[in-house]
């Protein structure tokens, strides 16, 4: 059984692009450092990002903040 964790904050907009800023930089220094490995290496370019995040759960935090936070400046989100 799975528990879900609600977060409601209340940030200025400089508060909230800084943090995404933050969380998006070590979101893809992660990616960085997992994308060439051996193990992802015969996965085709098109699918490895899904294999990532499906192979490396931990990952997934970081990319529903940065969506919620894209989502509350009004922006879309690109991965």
């Amino acid at each position: 059984m799975e528990d879900n964790v609600s977060i409601n904050s209340n940030l200025t907009r400089v508060e909230t692009e800084l943090l995404l800023d933050a969380i998006r930089s070590q979101y893809a220094e992660q990616f960085q450092t997992h994308w060439y490995e051996e193990r992802f290496s015969s996965i085709p370019i098109d699918r490895r990002h899904d294999a990532l995040l499906a192979e490396i759960p931990m990952m997934s935090g970081p990319r529903h903040l940065i969506v919620a936070l894209s989502h509350g400046l009004g922006r879309k989100f690109h991965r």
